[in-house]
């Protein structure tokens, strides 16, 4: 049966690399369906690309492999790892990539497949093509990783501090990082819906602070039309996790946040739930 691979690089459209990675898949596995989950991360940022493999997954079906190449250690001695986790598998270097795919409840096994980046035809700088590919190939073909490489333990792999928010105490709250600013302007951070939108519960109080400027208040609801203008809210997102968001205006550059940037959300209760 044909595989379901997905692709999500830093490449972008105007050089050959994508093309000439699907054309190593197919070249090897001609009946793979290729879909492109996005070329368009910005070089090197890992967070919005972590943030796009965890959402989108639960939307493929049991048996999809996920190819994921955001990649700025390659050719160094950083490891190439296949993760199977819910029925999928990720594969991927191991650079905190799949930090919110470990972070998310359920069991998983990983191997280390980083044997195969060696060899006079791998070239250095385009792991993507050379290595992945024919990974990717090897999978979706039905070759097993436990025949490709090692396991190894999950906990064991790469888990970036963005990946998971950190409960604070005073303030009483939550320390959060800013995972991806979509094109609405709309600040996605890495609060899953389960179990923040429970412990921050609709219409709370919340004081935001960030690292750099001054504090102001955020007001948790469910749809961005209960904000008044230029009122600042917490809301559970269409991708899974809780974002910060104004009524038809850009809370990016209201706030000036940005990917990368962290910030406490605090309440005046004395407990989150």
């Amino acid at each position: 049966m044909a595989a379901t691979i997905v692709l999500l690089t830093d490449f972008g459209l105007s050089d050959p690399y994508v093309a000439q990675m699907k054309g190593a898949i197919l070249s090897r596995h001609p009946d793979a369906t290729l879909v492109d989950l996005s070329h368009d991360i910005p070089p090197f940022e890992l967070p919005r690309a972590a943030l796009f493999l965890e959402a989108s997954r639960r939307h493929f079906p049991r048996g999809t492999i996920f190819v994921a190449v955001i990649d700025p250690g390659v050719g160094t001695a950083r490891r190439i790892v296949a993760l199977e986790k819910d029925g999928q598998t990720f594969l991927a270097p191991d650079n905190g990539l799949l930090g919110l795919v470990l972070a998310a409840p359920g069991e998983a096994r990983s191997w280390d497949l980083s044997a195969h980046a060696r060899g006079d035809a791998v070239s250095a700088t385009f792991h993507g093509r050379d290595v992945f590919a024919p990974l990717a190939a090897a999978l979706g073909a039905g070759e097993p990783a436990a025949d490709l490489g090692p396991e190894i333990e999950p906990a064991g792999l790469t888990r970036p501090p963005w990946a998971e928010p950190v409960p604070t105490k005073n303030p009483v709250g939550v320390e959060v990082s800013i995972l991806h600013v979509d094109h609405f302007g709309n600040c996605l951070t890495n609060l899953p819906l389960e179990p923040w939108a429970r412990r921050l519960p609709s219409a709370a109080q919340l004081i935001m602070t960030p690292s750099l400027g001054a504090s102001r208040a955020v007001l948790r609801v469910q749809t961005y039309a209960q904000l008044e203008r230029a009122q600042l809210g917490l809301i559970p997102g269409s991708q899974g996790y809780l974002e910060l968001a104004l009524n038809q205006a850009s809370a990016a550059s209201e706030t000036g946040l940005a990917p990368g940037d962290t910030l406490i959300l605090s309440t005046k209760e004395a407990e989150l739930r």
